[in-house]
């Protein structure tokens, strides 16, 4: 299998009183918290398909979350990303306030050729891109491109290869590893817009994520 090489956050207090007063009277936590569903509209700047949406919510249903604070932007990320300095670039995430769980984090790095997992045990491989797998707690999914960065060798095919970690979930396996790819992929398509890969464009939009058998 081919091996990865990565290429890779007093007056003017009366009304504040007023509003603590409001708060303490009514009894409700006046803390303001992003729904799980608004949340997929907005996440890794709003790039997940209608049906990635609805993914991420089985995701993440009944959880408290919230952006992660590295959230500089896609295109941000793709700046450094075009840089190549042989270290993954950390994209968009999602940071759960009621547990220990780390929530999600999205990376994006490179690879010469479709780079799969020396051990595939465990994994699950989908028809997504060129090459889409997950175990559960971590999914790839890879798309050869053709845009030109200066520091990739361009005697060689590059991939843009995008990681996903958690979150954790009480998902059935199967489950989670589908949910996984289907949140990740369309995140992938838009940064392979924005970095300028010419196969960007004959992605679509929400793939069927059919089984696939491991590459030999």
């Amino acid at each position: 299998m081919a091996k990865r090489r990565t290429l890779a956050r007093t007056a003017a207090a009366l009304p504040l009183l007023a509003l603590a007063a409001v708060g303490c009277s009514s009894g409700t936590d006046v803390e303001e918290k992003t729904s799980v569903p608004q949340l997929a509209k907005e996440v890794c700047d709003s790039s997940l398909s209608p049906a990635a949406r609805k993914d991420f919510e089985k995701l993440f249903a009944g959880r408290k979350v919230e952006e992660s604070s590295y959230n500089s932007g896609l295109a941000n990320a793709a700046d450094e990303l075009k840089q190549a300095k042989g270290t993954d670039v950390k994209a968009c995430g999602v940071v759960l306030s009621d547990t220990t769980d780390r929530g999600m984090t999205i990376e994006f790095g490179w690879s010469y050729g479709p780079w799969s997992p020396s051990d595939a045990s465990g994994m699950a491989f989908f028809s997504v891109a060129d090459r889409a797998f997950s175990n559960g707690r971590m999914a790839y999914v890879l798309v050869k491109c053709s845009a030109s960065v200066p520091k990739l060798n361009p005697d060689e095919e590059h991939y843009l290869l995008a990681s996903m970690t958690g979150p954790d979930s009480n998902l059935p396996l199967a489950e989670r590893q589908k949910l996984q790819v289907s949140v990740l992929y369309p995140v992938l398509r838009k940064m392979a817009e924005v970095v300028g890969c010419k196969e960007a464009a004959d992605l679509p939009a929400s793939p069927t994520l059919i089984p696939a058998t491991a590459p030999k």
